[in-house]
């Protein structure tokens, strides 16, 4: 191995990093590693090595002419001499490593890897006897002998099923050796250009080919695929079918970035905003991933917060459906009983479906939860199911449903809030249920709605409408969430939802998505979500990119708080002030911020300001009052402490600092009476602790000790970590006459008892 590393022309210093790298993953991650410090000679080092595991000349011979690209441009920045072109080349050099990287990657897991990518790719590489266009061929000629045309002809029921079958396996075998298919040669980019514009193949089919395009392309980067998708979106008639190409280039764009040869791509997507509705489709898509977001949120509301309530209710709750088709019609279910009402408001659901059915109007996925458990068939074991077009006569609908599927399959197809694979779900689910209920919801059909809903879903997979168009990518976008997360192979596919989809980080669509509307749309779907870091990211991005108002800036100021970023958070409250003087939320964000950061003195200052707008808040009362006691000023907090309980609607949040400043004032015999209330309603080892500092300062030892005790144990376990608790606070106990000798002996008697 040392003689190969030296042929290779890797030097004896570097041999040592080179031979500690084993696998393809870590070869490619130092090989990263030396594109981010850009030390690029090093990375053609580690790419080298990566190559001779690989064994392809090809790949070889590649790295030479890319490196030879590198040392002229070193030459010309040797020598001085100018070079407008260096960036975009240096970018493009960047790229090819990281092509090339994985090109090598890829020949060498080929070999055994045993995921399922692979796994096909070997197989599809034991059909000597069919091609691409092959397979292409036989597929047309099936959709001819079973269009209508050919139906007149007479083809019995049993041979039209012999051909569907065969075409649906033709399907998925196409899907598959396209998905393996790489690098994308020439030849196969132009038969698949001819086949998206052709009229013999059906929207349908092209759509498994967007997909199949998509996860080849996320598994290795392929620069014709990426812009295969693009010339489709460029081209189709279809809006459904350009918003699924635009879907799948996009998040392509931002998982393969650091791939992507932007020079080349830049002019593409130049091209593209001139002759398409590109920047608002663009947008479209990039609020369909941020969605995409809050899907785990709401199957957490659902699964860990609304289930659970719901079941403990009264059992005749259980009875009702709860696959309800949406969060109205659970609603509906739930409130039909007006005795339910009370239940539902005290129990907390009332609320959760409210907030359940606000999410679902802004466009979260609440179906998700309900699907996820109906994604088991056999039918979801073949990835191309998953992104299959619903089609009422697929034989996994007619075989399951039989002369029922018609009907049913069609109420289905032109249901709006679900997506393709949910719709197969739906069905399948529906075949294994009781054939009372199948029929029961067969009489409910009315034939006139059934066919006003499938011509309104044909108009809206046909049309340019701007609100089609955004279905389409949002529907689109749920079925690739939905295989991501539930297939059960799941674990063999790099996640692109794993991490947010930020398209505002790629500078090819800064024109698109960096304009003030579009930045505030993102920053406040993040800040109302609770997305604090992203909001504030994004917020920001807005505050720089023209005019904003002081409420921009509170929204910053308080992400940046949630955050923990304290100075980022004063900055931006202290801009809103400026902009709107008279906000008691800003001047209130500004105090607890200031106190926060050790600024007391301003804290308490700009308390006193709001103090003035609200001269009988309790809130305000409380804040000045904690000021003042972190000042020392003991005897004016009570004051503030004794106006918050009296005026303050939760009397019980001024009680604890309350005896606390009683106590500092020496008063032990309240602070003993605030703190005898505190323990008889739900204590807090500090409760029982300052409880005990009073009592030891009154002398009254055996109750010191028995509270003492009493606080050590509510505090975890942790003995030595209450010590410190206890130690903390003395300082501000002497002065108030407590014996310094009493708190050794209390700890010695407390370590004999816990001992």
């Amino acid at each position: 191995m040392r003689q190969l590393i030296f042929c290779l022309g890797i030097s004896p210093a570097n041999y040592e990093i080179i031979h500690m790298a084993t696998t393809p993953q870590q070869y490619i991650q130092r090989i990263d590693s030396c594109i981010g410090e850009r030390r690029l000679r090093d990375a053609f080092v580690q790419l080298r090595a990566l190559a001779a595991l690989a064994s392809d000349w090809r790949i070889t011979e590649d790295i030479d002419r890319l490196e030879q690209t590198y040392r002229m441009m070193l030459d010309y920045a040797a020598n001085g001499q100018s070079d407008p072109g260096r960036d975009d080349l240096y970018t493009s050099i960047v790229a090819g490593i990281r092509c090339i990287a994985d090109r090598a990657r890829y020949r060498i897991e080929r070999r055994d890897s045993p995921t399922m990518y692979y796994s096909t790719l070997r197989y599809e590489a034991l059909q000597k006897g069919d091609t691409m266009q092959g397979l292409l061929d036989r597929y047309l000629s099936l959709s001819d002998r079973h269009s209508a045309f050919n139906a007149i002809l007479g083809r019995g029921e049993a041979d039209k099923k012999s051909d569907a079958r065969e075409r649906e396996s033709l399907e998925r075998r196409i899907f598959m050796r396209l998905w393996v298919a790489f690098p994308m040669s020439a030849e196969l980019s132009s038969q698949l250009k001819d086949v998206f514009v052709s009229a013999a193949y059906s929207d349908d089919f092209k759509s498994l080919l967007i997909s199949s395009l998509l996860l080849g392309l996320l598994e290795h980067y392929d620069e014709r695929r990426l812009m295969l998708l693009l010339d489709v979106y460029a081209s189709s008639p279809s809006g459904r079918l350009a918003m699924q190409a635009l879907c799948g280039a996009l998040m392509a764009m931002y998982i393969c970035r650091k791939s992507v040869d932007v020079t080349r791509l830049k002019s593409r997507i130049e091209a593209l905003r001139d002759t398409t509705v590109w920047t608002s489709d663009v947008q479209k898509v990039f609020m369909q991933f941020i969605r995409s977001r809050d899907t785990d949120r709401v199957s957490h509301t659902i699964n860990d917060d609304l289930i659970p309530r719901l079941k403990k209710l009264r059992p005749d709750m259980l009875k009702l459906d709860m696959d309800a088709s949406s969060i109205d019609d659970l609603q509906e279910l739930l409130s039909d009983n007006p005795e339910w009402n009370d239940m539902l408001r005290d129990s907390g659901v009332a609320d959760k479906l409210k907030e359940l059915m606000k999410m679902q109007e802004e466009g979260a996925d609440v179906m998700m939860p309900t699907f996820a458990q109906l994604k088991t068939f056999p039918f979801f074991h073949e990835p191309a199911n998953w992104f299959m077009p619903f089609r009422a006569d697929h034989t996994s609908i007619t075989d399951a449903l039989g002369d029922e599927a018609a009907k049913i399959g069609g109420l289905i197809a032109a249901a709006p809030f679900l997506c393709d694979g949910d719709k197969y779900s739906f069905c399948l689910a529906l075949a294994v249920a009781p054939q009372a209920q199948r029929r029961m919801m067969l009489s409910q059909i009315n034939p006139e709605a059934l066919s006003e809903l499938e011509m309104r879903q044909a108009t809206l997979d046909a049309s340019g409408d701007a609100s089609a168009r955004d279905t389409a990518a949002g529907k689109y976008v749920q079925g690739l969430y939905r295989f991501f997360k539930l297939f059960r192979r799941k674990g063999e596919f790099a996640d692109p939802f794993a991490r947010p989809l930020n398209l505002l980080a790629l500078p090819l669509l800064e024109k698109d998505l960096h304009s003030p509307e579009t930045l505030s749309a993102v920053g406040e779907f993040y800040f109302q979500r609770g997305y604090y870091e992203d909001a504030a990211e994004v917020l920001e991005m807005r505050v720089g990119s023209g005019p904003v108002d002081a409420q921009m800036f509170q929204k910053l100021g308080y992400a940046y708080q949630q955050t923990g970023r304290l100075d980022e958070a004063l900055r931006n409250y202290s801009q809103a002030e400026l902009l709107n003087a008279d906000s008691l939320w800003t001047r209130r964000r500004l105090g607890a911020v200031c106190r926060l950061l050790g600024r007391t003195e301003e804290a308490l200052e700009h308390f006193r300001i709001a103090e003035k707008a609200r001269p009988n808040d309790a809130s305000i009362a409380l804040n000045i009052g904690h000021c003042l006691v972190e000042l020392g000023r003991h005897k004016e907090a009570l004051n503030y402490f004794f106006k918050a309980e009296f005026m303050g609607k939760k009397p019980e949040r001024a009680v604890r600092p309350l005896a606390w400043a009683l106590l500092l004032t020496g008063d032990t015999a309240r602070a003993r009476e605030y703190y005898s209330r505190l323990i008889a309603s739900l204590p807090t080892y500090a409760d029982y602790l300052n409880a005990g500092y009073a009592a030891m300062l009154d002398n009254d030892m055996p109750e010191a000790i028995r509270l003492f005790s009493m606080s050590a144990d509510s505090f975890d376990g942790d003995f030595t970590g209450w010590l410190d608790r206890f130690r903390s606070s003395l300082p501000s106990l002497y002065p108030l006459g407590l014996d310094p000798l009493l708190p050794p002996l209390v700890v010695d008697t407390l370590l004999y008892r816990h001992s």
